[in-house]
Parts: C-alpha cells; sequence; structure tokens
C-alpha cells in the first residue's frame, strides 16, 4: 500500500498539510466535513488538493507531514506533530538529520576555502575579500 502526503491550498494561500492512503476518499471526507480548519480552508471554493510525495511506508508519510508542519506556515494545528507514529526520539533526531541535510547543508566558498552553510554563500561573496581582490586583478590586467 501507497501513502500519499497531500497539502490543500486556497487562493489567499493558506496551507493545510496530511497524508493518506486514499487521496480521493480523503478528498471528499475534507470537502464533506462540517467544521475544523480544512473547512475554513476550503469555504471559499477555489481550494487545490496537491500530492507532494508517496512514501512505502505510512511512518515515512506521517514523518514527512509533521516535517512540513514544523517548517513551514500552515494552519493545521501544531498539536498533529505530536501524533507521529514513531517514537519522540526517533522523530527529533530524523527531523534534525533531515533539516541539516536540506537547510543546513554545508558549502565552500571557492575563493577563500571557507566553509559555511550553503544558503549564506551568497551573501558571503559580497564580503568575500579573496573575491574582491580576484575582480579587482582582473580590471586591472584589462587595464
Amino acid at each position: 500500500m501507497k501513502y500519499h502526503v497531500y497539502q490543500i491550498t486556497n487562493k489567499v494561500g493558506d496551507t493545510y498539510y496530511g497524508y493518506t492512503a486514499d487521496p480521493v476518499v480523503r478528498w471528499e471526507k475534507h470537502r464533506h466535513k462540517k467544521d475544523g480548519v480544512v473547512r475554513k480552508l476550503i469555504n471559499g471554493g477555489d481550494a487545490k488538493f496537491t500530492i507532494i510525495e508517496t512514501y512505502d511506508t505510512e511512518d515515512e508519510a506521517r514523518l514527512t507531514e509533521a516535517l512540513l508542519i514544523e517548517m513551514f506556515e500552515c494552519v493545521n494545528l501544531k498539536g498533529e506533530i505530536t501524533a507521529v507514529a514513531i517514537e519522540p526520539n526517533e522523530y527529533f533526531k530524523n527531523y534534525r538529520r533531515y533539516k541539516n541535510d536540506i537547510f543546513n547543508k554545508m558549502g565552500t566558498c571557492p575563493h577563500c576555502e571557507m566553509e559555511m552553510i550553503s544558503r549564506n554563500l551568497p551573501r558571503h561573496y559580497g564580503r568575500c575579500k579573496a573575491l574582491r581582490k580576484t575582480i579587482l586583478q582582473n580590471y586591472i590586467n584589462k587595464i
């Protein structure tokens, strides 16, 4: 059985994350529910149901859903994260590993060999003395 992680978004930009084994049935349940955060989200009528990823195990789908809820702005109740089907210590260990792999990936400036988080490299290039020296040297050589 496959498990699907999905998101529901509306025209305002509100987002809800979830997982299910049957996306069609789950979307119908959301649409016919009388109240709740998803009901408020889809009340405008312009809600879109999108499958983000598909997994072989329910644990992977639940962990991914919990990570999405934790890391991105959404209307999900934050208490839903504690419903993850793995031990809390295991969840946080996986969360930290995932966060480090994706958001804190290390990189090296090719000009000064300084090591830092990759997402900070573009900002570093504006202050990199070795890069400035190289650019200045190239400019002088052209003159």
